[in-house]
């Protein structure tokens, strides 16, 4: 008798709920840090010059952005905090914990696609294919070559060799 495998990965909608929590946290500590580093030098510096640090302030908060991802999925975590709440990782075929250059190359594909929806609409389509393909990818898994799976999963991931053996 064969035993069934679980099937661990992790859909659409999960998946998408996990962002709109990285969302809210990154907007919340965007906006708390925007704003204290705004009143602080406003007060000592003047507003001139306290906007200019605060531009700076704010290229160096993107930076940070781009960099959360691919810095939380490298991570033990192997998950942004959205997923990681959710109880899903981030691991390449053996079930192992990604690289950061596969997490970059990852998060990089992601912000690509998310950024433009208005100006490519079809951008969408990497995101929705997630619900309609066998293991749950996006273009950004499918690139990275990497699978979203619940924080429980152990081992290489249950793919098929294609030849049906």
């Amino acid at each position: 008798m064969q035993e069934i495998q679980p099937y661990p990965f992790k859909g659409f909608w999960v998946r998408f709920v996990a962002s709109l929590i990285d969302t809210i946290i990154l907007t919340i500590v965007f906006i708390f840090f925007i704003g204290f580093i705004y009143l602080s030098f406003a007060s000592t510096l003047g507003a001139q010059e306290a906007f200019t640090i605060l531009f700076l302030v704010i290229f160096g908060a993107i930076i940070l952005i781009l960099l959360y991802k691919p810095l939380m999925e490298a991570s033990d975590y192997q998950a942004t905090f959205g997923k990681y709440v959710l109880n899903m990782k981030i691991v390449g075929k053996e079930g192992r914990k990604i690289t950061f250059t596969k997490s970059f190359i990852r998060s990089i594909v992601y912000l690509l696609h998310s950024a433009i929806p208005g100006l490519n609409l079809i951008s969408w389509l990497a995101f929705l294919m997630i619900g309609f393909t066998e293991y749950k990818q996006g273009l950004h898994d499918i690139l990275a070559d990497t699978y979203v799976v619940s924080n429980h999963w152990e081992g290489p991931v249950p793919l098929e060799d294609n030849f049906g053996a």
